[in-house]
């Protein structure tokens, strides 16, 4: 299921009563609306505790995301380590510090997530964002044109 598609979910089996229709729907679809359209408070207010779990890191990123957009960078460190080990978290994580001017640590530990999580759409965005901005133009375009149907890539 793609939780973002233009057609707002996979398409409805017949054999689904209309009433349960509506549980197949994206659940990433508002706050990922709400993030692309800049409303940050909204997206760190938004209750993730229902999403399915395929998708609440997704969501979790989003949140994290919009915070160091709003400048709580360092509320973003504080928290980020009592998240799940996923590539994804140590790729905000690292978008994180580097927020905050720890660009030597930001950027090594792109490097290695990029070696090793490179096919993570999180680490090729994020990744790719503290690498360009850290002047390392090549190995940010090299890490997202690993991108497979990413818009954000």
């Amino acid at each position: 299921m793609d939780p973002f598609s233009a057609e707002g979910g996979p398409t409805p089996s017949p054999e689904i009563p209309p009433i349960q229709r509506a549980n197949t729907y994206p659940e990433l679809l508002n706050i990922h609306n709400a993030f692309y359209q800049g409303q940050y408070d909204s997206v760190t207010a938004f209750d993730i505790t229902s999403l399915s779990p395929a998708n609440k890191t997704a969501a979790r990123v989003l949140q994290f995301r919009a915070q160091i957009a709003l400048d709580q960078a360092k509320d973003v460190l504080a928290t980020i380590n009592k998240e799940d080990d996923a590539p994804d978290f140590a790729a905000v994580k690292a978008f994180a510090q580097y927020s905050v001017g720890k660009t030597l640590d930001a950027v090594k530990a792109i490097q290695i997530l990029a070696e090793s999580q490179s096919e993570n759409a999180t680490v090729q965005i994020l990744g790719g964002t503290v690498l360009q901005d850290a002047g390392m133009t090549e190995e940010a375009l090299g890490l997202l044109s690993k991108h497979q149907g990413s818009l954000e890539a």
